[in-house]
């Protein structure tokens, strides 16, 4: 249910794993009748769009913070933007199983209801009995999630929250300090190309080594004449981008314009006291 970036990346997953994705669902359409629904909508549109999913139907969001009172959590650890091709062979897939069910060794059972086996007519036990989220021969979600992944975990809501916390650090507050990194290169007319070996460097020292340990640059070494150099010319910049750039959403998911002088300098300032203190305190 959905349409946007994360929808229309996960519809094409399943597809490629073989599944049948019946409909793209958004506002105004009839929901089509499925054995298992995704809501990849907004945050703040899923519990809403919750209450359109028929009882007895297994569903499941894929939000890192949002918590319902029904339902299950499918939630992709990755950005995901239209157009741009995404490798599902890792991406961490955490699992928590819908309100009240829990995931048995051949069925989904009820919690608190234990395995009720019934004696069959050659004296084995019968399967387990099955919670009302659908019918016996259910996919779990974690057995969805490893058709198209190899990384799928089962986490609690507190270990899913704090990740979506970690991972907003780790990307959205990255991408828009690259933003900031391609305004000020945009004021002397410099590419942003100039910079990406610098990222992808960066990027492969912390495939094995902690970041706290690859640390680079004036705030880490205490070089305090170029912080001070750095943050005059901040301070300096013309904010004529502010004038004439259109609207972002920032990371802090305000819409504003393109950040202003002020604004970058205080990011500076703040990031590069973050990491002196970092630094200072594990020495």
């Amino acid at each position: 249910m959905g349409t946007g970036n994360v929808a229309t990346h996960l519809s094409e997953a399943l597809l490629n794993a073989g599944f049948s994705v019946l409909q793209l669902w958004k506002r105004g359409e009839v929901l089509r009748d499925a054995d298992v629904y995704f809501i990849a909508v907004s945050d703040d549109a899923i519990e809403e769009v919750s209450k359109l999913i028929p009882d007895g139907k297994l569903f499941a969001h894929t939000s890192g913070s949002v918590e319902l009172t029904r339902g299950g959590v499918f939630y992709p650890l990755q950005t995901f933007t239209k157009n741009v091709d995404v490798d599902w062979g890792d991406i961490p897939i955490l699992i928590e199983n819908p309100v009240g069910v829990e995931f048995g060794t051949d069925n989904m059972v009820a919690k608190g209801e234990g395995r009720k086996a019934k004696g069959g007519t050659d004296g084995t036990s019968a399967p387990a009995t099955t919670h009302d989220v659908g019918a016996q021969n259910f996919v779990p979600l974690r057995d969805i999630a490893e058709k198209i992944s190899t990384n799928v975990q089962m986490t609690t809501p507190e270990q899913r929250r704090q990740l979506h916390l970690s991972a907003v650090f780790a990307c959205n507050f990255t991408n828009h300090l690259w933003t900031v990194a391609e305004q000020l290169l945009n004021e002397k007319d410099l590419s942003f190309d100039l910079l990406k070996p610098l990222i992808y460097q960066t990027v492969r020292k912390i495939e094995n080594h902690s970041p706290r340990d690859v640390q680079t640059g004036p705030a880490v070494r205490n070089d305090l004449k170029t912080i001070e150099r750095h943050l005059q010319m901040l301070r300096a910049i013309s904010s004529s981008l502010r004038a004439e750039g259109e609207a972002i959403q920032d990371c802090f998911g305000r819409s504003s314009l393109a950040m202003t002088d002020t604004e970058q300098a205080e990011i500076y300032e703040i990031l590069t006291k973050s990491i002196q203190k970092t630094h200072n305190d594990s020495h």
